[in-house]
C-alpha cells in the first residue's frame, strides 16, 4: 500500500522517528485539495500514543479538504545544516500517512492540555482557564499514524 524508502541506508528506527517527532514544533500537514491539487498548511501539534493532535479554527480550507477527504500526510525536518562545500544538506525527517478525525470531549480536553505542556508549560494554570473560555472556539484533529518513516543524513 506504501512505497518503501528509496535510500534504505538512511532509514531512522520507529524510536528515533517518534523523537523527531516528539520534539519538533511544526509539521506541514498535506490535505488532498480542490482541484487535483494537494494542499499543505504547518501546523503546530503534538504526538501521543501512536497520534498527531492539531487544533484550528473551526471553518477553513484544511477542514473543508478533511471532510471530502480524511486521508492525509504530515512531515517534519528538523536537525538541518545546509553543507555548501558538499552541495548538500544534513538533516532529518519523518513523514506519515493517516486518516484525520475529529475528536470531542475528553480527549479534545487531554490534546489540548497536550499542547499546552508542550507549548507554554510555565503558564499552565492560565492556559487551563484559557482553554476553558476557549473550547468551543476551536477544532481538533487527530491523525491516527497508518505509515510512518524516517530518515537522516
Amino acid at each position: 500500500m506504501f512505497r518503501e524508502m528509496r535510500r534504505k541506508e538512511r532509514a531512522l528506527s520507529r524510536e528515533e522517528a517518534v523523537e523527531i517527532l516528539s520534539r519538533c514544533d511544526y509539521g506541514i500537514l498535506s490535505t488532498m485539495g480542490d482541484n487535483g491539487y494537494p494542499y499543505g498548511v504547518p501546523v503546530d501539534y503534538t504526538y501521543h500514543n501512536n497520534c498527531i493532535y492539531f487544533h484550528c479554527a473551526v471553518t477553513g480550507q484544511k477542514l473543508d479538504h478533511i471532510e471530502k477527504d480524511c486521508h492525509v500526510s504530515f512531515c517534519v525536518v528538523s536537525d538541518v545544516v545546509v553543507l555548501p562545500e558538499q552541495f548538500s544538506t544534513k538533516f532529518m525527517s519523518v513523514i506519515l500517512f493517516g486518516q484525520a478525525q475529529e475528536v470531542f470531549d475528553d480527549e479534545k480536553k487531554q490534546s489540548l492540555m497536550l499542547l499546552l505542556k508542550k507549548f507554554s508549560c510555565d503558564f499552565m494554570e492560565a492556559g487551563e482557564k484559557y482553554i476553558d473560555t476557549a473550547i468551543q472556539k476551536t477544532r481538533v484533529f487527530k491523525i491516527e499514524i497508518n505509515h510512518m518513516t524516517g530518515k537522516g543524513k
